[in-house]
């Protein structure tokens, strides 16, 4: 029996965390594991949301760094689901640090992350479908099966381009 499909917004995911020291380096700003450690509990929580049971990190895709978060900052991460295969899928999140007097955000990372759904027996499993209702949805889903593919081409050793 297949699972009825859900809908990028379902998996929608906010995580909210403050550096504090335990997180900052000798210069004040927050340890690169520990974001990124907090990006994967993000798109875990929203892998498992579009799934309906444990989903596991298979990699990350990509991540870049683009403003330093320092001592104190209070840091949002929000994270979905782009895309589904037949046992994997495509999972993004952001990295923002609030400067809680304005509540101006600064985009201060991004990632990609590949996870699998994981059934009772341990083994990958079918994901319920991804139901796309905006442009924007079908945009990311279109960009995350093009990554998809130079990313199985790359490991199989042949070129997409044309």
């Amino acid at each position: 029996m297949s699972s009825p499909g859900r809908s990028p917004r379902d998996s929608l995911t906010e995580k909210t965390e403050i550096v504090l020291p335990q997180y900052a380096n000798a210069i004040g700003t927050a340890f690169g594991g520990t974001i990124m450690s907090w990006i994967d509990i993000c798109a875990a929580v929203s892998a498992q949301r579009h799934c309906g049971r444990v989903a596991v990190t298979a990699s990350v895709d990509a991540l870049t760094f683009l403003a330093p978060i320092r001592l104190g900052d209070v840091v949002i991460l929000k994270s979905r689901v782009n895309a589904v295969f037949r046992t994997s899928m495509e999972v993004e999140v952001t990295v923002e640090r609030e400067d809680t007097a304005t509540r101006q955000r600064v985009l201060c990372a991004n990632s990609l992350l590949t996870f699998v759904n994981i059934g009772d027996d341990g083994r990958p499993c079918p994901i319920p479908p991804l139901v796309l209702e905006t442009e924007e949805d079908r945009a990311r889903d279109a960009g995350a099966r093009q990554r998809r593919a130079r990313r199985l081409a790359a490991r199989s050793g042949r070129s997409t381009d044309s």
